[in-house]
């Protein structure tokens, strides 16, 4: 996707169409999330609500649990569905290329030139790492 691509819909039943697309989304993954939620406080929890220690086989399947959360979370995040900074689903959106990520045009214009900037100083970082750690050849 070209860096900067904006998605912009005019015709407010369109957007309207688009926005309650991006909230059935929105919405089927909260309800997953919840769900997975449940199954983590009943696996750290007993039948009186107090906290109970998880075994090693319930810390294996609590970090399994959370693997899942991510499974979804983390492709909404990247997604076009909501700005990957406020969160907003009711906005059109612009695709900055460094991050692989979605914005809304009011968090990409005041967010771009910190993007940019901190996207340099992480390549400058993992460079002096590698440099310094003998990493390259």
């Amino acid at each position: 996707m070209k860096n900067g691509r904006t998605i912009s819909i005019k015709d407010p039943k369109l957007q309207r169409i688009r926005n309650n697309f991006r909230l059935i989304i929105l919405e089927e993954c909260s309800r997953r999330k919840s769900e997975i939620r449940n199954q983590e406080y009943n696996f750290t929890r007993d039948k009186d609500g107090n906290y109970v220690k998880p075994s090693e086989e319930g810390v294996n399947i609590l970090q399994k649990l959370n693997d899942k959360s991510w499974e979804i979370e983390r492709p909404l995040r990247a997604s076009i569905v909501k700005c990957a900074l406020c969160g907003k689903h009711n906005r059109d959106m612009t695709y900055h290329q460094k991050s692989h990520s979605w914005y809304c045009v009011q968090c990409y214009k005041r967010r771009l030139s910190w993007l940019d900037s901190f996207h340099i100083k992480i390549l400058y970082y993992w460079a002096n790492h590698i440099k310094t750690s003998g990493f390259h050849n």
